[in-house]
């Protein structure tokens, strides 16, 4: 009777947490933001609650201190992009937009022509025809739109996922390390080995913090500086464009601003390629190179490989967020296998032994 007992019990729990899942799925994302800035930041609320000595005040002040730094940048900076991409549809459509394009195919041509392969590849193409540049004049109008559009709603989404995140990161701040200590009583692991997982847990994330999104917004906001010191149309867009791809390892803000640098010297503007060839080679794109150890050192074991495939999995499954939430998950999970590996270590060494 008992283990029947057992068993209804434990298929009741299956069921229920696969309601509570389906329940939170929607905000599964934002849950995990908040419970990840409430640890890194425990220590400014640690600071306030001595000032305050009121954990409902000080966990509201330090959330509102957070939107103030990190998000209202953000959503400025999103304003500022759906402006762009606006005014970048409007410029598509306009004459100086076609004028450029003609004399970027002119420029093309020159190139070709004085090529004798891409002479006897390219020049009787109809590649560079005016239909066809026509035809790509409308195909980047539809595509600014619907990045457009897309934006837009990424924003309504963002905004709702940004309040359910700080309604989290509130009850986390004044009530975390009791939730954390109920977590830890219901699970079967070892005390030292659940502190362990936690520590690595803030560890990682401090870590790819630090080693991905600082340095990924300190490259985008240079990016954006040199476009615009060098007139290049749209600087704020491409300049999260450039962000978004520094956070992914091995890619880099050179996807951007190498093909930015290399259309400005066909078009004419020779000191403004030169510029941002230079600078995004010498000065962006060594930045990764220079702050890194700085901000990381050695906190993170994780090899490269696993790095790239973990971000790369994280923002696919997760989206932009991906670059936190794949990292920390991999590292969850080979912590784990340390664990696993110590439990059953005289089992393991008999059987491969």
């Amino acid at each position: 009777m008992k283990n029947l007992n057992n068993i209804y019990l434990l298929v009741l729990l299956i069921l229920t947490g696969m309601g509570m899942y389906l329940i939170f799925k929607p905000f599964l994302i934002a849950i995990f933001v908040a419970f990840t800035l409430s640890r890194l930041f425990n220590g400014w609320y640690q600071k306030i609650l001595n000032l305050l000595k009121n954990p409902s005040l000080s966990s509201f002040a330090t959330s509102t201190l957070l939107f103030l730094i990190i998000f209202l940048p953000v959503l400025l900076v999103g304003k500022l992009v759906v402006s762009e991409l606006l005014n970048g549809y409007q410029a598509v459509n306009s004459d100086q937009f076609k004028t450029d394009l003609f004399s970027l195919k002119d420029s093309m041509l020159a190139i070709v022509n004085n090529s004798p392969y891409l002479n006897e590849k390219l020049n009787n193409s109809s590649l560079l025809n005016e239909q066809n540049l026509s035809n790509l004049t409308k195909t980047i109008g539809n595509t600014l739109a619907n990045f457009g559009k897309y934006a837009y709603q990424s924003m309504s989404h963002f905004v709702f996922t940004l309040f359910i995140t700080f309604f989290c990161l509130y009850y986390f701040f004044k009530d975390g390390d009791r939730l954390v200590n109920k977590f830890f009583k219901v699970s079967p692991l070892k005390d030292y080995q659940e502190k362990r997982l936690l520590e690595n847990f803030v560890e990682i994330s401090r870590a790819t913090l630090r080693g991905s999104l600082i340095i990924a917004i300190i490259q985008g906001f240079l990016t954006t500086i040199l476009f615009m010191t060098t007139g290049v149309s749209s600087a704020v867009l491409l300049g999260v464009v450039a962000t978004i791809f520094a956070l992914i390892p091995m890619v880099g803000t050179a996807i951007v601003w190498l093909p930015v640098g290399v259309i400005m010297l066909l078009l004419g503007n020779i000191w403004q390629g030169i510029t941002i060839l230079m600078v995004g080679s010498l000065v962006i794109g060594s930045i990764d190179n220079i702050l890194r150890p700085q901000l990381v050192g050695n906190k993170t074991s994780l090899h490269p490989l696993l790095v790239f495939l973990s971000t790369m999995g994280g923002i696919t499954l997760f989206g932009i967020t991906g670059f936190l939430l794949g990292p920390v998950t991999v590292v969850l999970f080979l912590n784990l296998l340390d664990i696993y590996k110590e439990e059953f270590k005289s089992d393991l060494e008999k059987y491969n032994g």
